[in-house]
């Protein structure tokens, strides 16, 4: 005789009770049965509460989420009551973009007395939501941290031209960094097309190395159109860059950035723009005007989603400089691979490597009278990071919601520049901190 589902559902609920803790995003998939639940399994036992539970928690943590969607489906039809079935599968839904299944999902458990970690998730998960689902939607992000460099005079900006010692004369220094970043979008019509606005700001400032104390500000103003398979986004840019407080550069131009899907998995990126440059000569470089003029660079790339929690980009680029004078005109081609893997509980880990060849048409008088400059240079960079609230879980410590979702991040980078000239050979090794806010409204 078939037990009711009810009774059979007791002891599997106290079992998920701490699973759905772990269970707001993909994150709930902590420890996936070592054997595998085959979909077949699940169409021979639709009504199997254990089964599909034990499916949807693999498929959430192999980033197969429209699986997992289905299996948490037939869990709160089967049993309507089960809370942290239902907060499960919400979060699922708002992880696939389904933001109004979302909002359905969570408010059905308003007032259900759940425990205090599954309430603050049911209530974050569901003003995420809702402001994605705004006309208006405003963002924020706020970073500060520390960082420590083995040659901190040719970090930041490439064309500074800041750095003028020699690779022989490095000297290690700690610096503060962060930024802050501002952005507002605004729907235009019902098919997902809107306009947007932002603003950036970033700064190292170094204790004792001053040629890189580097600040730099923009402004952007743009949309986004939607098409079939197709994105679209023009917009229109300035910046502003101060060195050692002096300010050396102002830019401004236009670009557009299009995103064409491919496939399921794989989508075509395009990104072009030209900007015409303003340099300054400032209390330790003389060079100022003649570094101005038009700055045209593009890419084209392809990004691969095998899962919902692996991302990997490859991108070919390509820069123009027309200076005026023709020792700061170059050219430079290059190819950048970065990697993106969601580890479970809001962690991450980031990569990148970068190579690019740049050769400007005559030599420039500052490095060199002789020789026109060619540049090589290799960027490698790995970083994880995670919430707060994730680390200091391991601790049985319950952060106050404020400061719960603050990601800290941990980076190192290797910076090597092969060059003619030998005042442009140089290597730096950093690593670096940084606590990460974002607020949206």
């Amino acid at each position: 005789m078939r037990k009711n589902p009810k009774l059979r559902s007791v002891g599997i609920k106290s079992k998920f009770q701490k699973l759905a803790l772990a269970a707001t995003v993909f994150i709930c998939a902590t420890s996936v049965s070592a054997q595998t639940v085959t979909f077949d399994q699940i169409l021979a036992q639709p009504d199997n509460l254990q089964l599909n539970l034990q499916y949807a928690r693999q498929e959430v943590a192999s980033g197969r989420l429209q699986q997992a969607a289905a299996a948490l489906e037939r869990m709160v039809l089967l049993e309507p009551d089960w809370d942290s079935a239902r907060l499960f599968y919400g979060v699922v839904l708002y992880r696939l973009g389904d933001l109004e299944g979302a909002k359905r999902e969570l408010r059905l458990l308003e007032n259900r007395d759940l425990p205090s970690q599954q309430e603050r998730d049911r209530v974050r998960y569901l003003a995420l939501a809702k402001n994605r689902t705004k006309s208006l939607r405003m963002f924020a992000r706020f970073s500060l941290g520390a960082r420590y460099d083995s040659n901190p005079a040719f970090v930041g900006d490439d064309d500074a031209g800041a750095a003028i010692a020699s690779a022989n004369e490095e000297e290690s220094d700690a610096a503060v960094t962060g930024g802050a970043k501002f952005r507002a979008e605004l729907d235009i019509g019902s098919s997902g097309n809107f306009l947007f606005a932002e603003t950036n700001t970033q700064f190292n400032e170094f204790f004792d190395v001053d040629q890189t104390d580097l600040i730099t500000s923009s402004a952007k103003v743009g949309a986004a159109f939607h098409g079939p398979n197709l994105i679209v986004s023009p917009y229109a840019f300035g910046s502003v860059s101060y060195l050692q407080h002096d300010r050396f550069r102002t830019q401004f131009g236009g670009g557009a950035k299009l995103s064409y899907t491919l496939s399921s998995q794989v989508e075509l990126l395009i990104h072009g723009r030209a900007a015409y440059e303003n340099y300054e000569a400032t209390s330790f470089s003389a060079v100022g005007n003649q570094r101005d003029g038009w700055l045209k660079s593009g890419s084209v790339g392809l990004q691969w989603r095998p899962t919902d929690k692996q991302k990997f980009t490859l991108t070919g680029l390509y820069a123009d400089k027309d200076a005026d004078f023709d020792g700061y005109s170059y050219k430079s081609a290059g190819v950048q691979a970065r990697s993106l893997t969601l580890l479970g509980k809001g962690r991450f880990l980031s990569l990148q490597t970068q190579y690019t060849d740049r050769e400007y048409e005559e030599p420039d008088n500052f490095y060199s009278f002789t020789e026109a400059r060619e540049d090589r240079r290799f960027f490698a960079r790995a970083a994880v990071g995670a919430p707060l609230e994730t680390l200091f879980a391991n601790f049985d410590v319950e952060l106050p919601e404020a400061i719960s979702d603050i990601v800290l991040q941990v980076g190192v980078s290797y910076t090597n520049n092969n060059s003619n000239v030998s005042l442009r050979d140089y290597n730096n090794v950093s690593g670096d901190i940084l606590f990460t806010k974002r607020i949206s409204f």
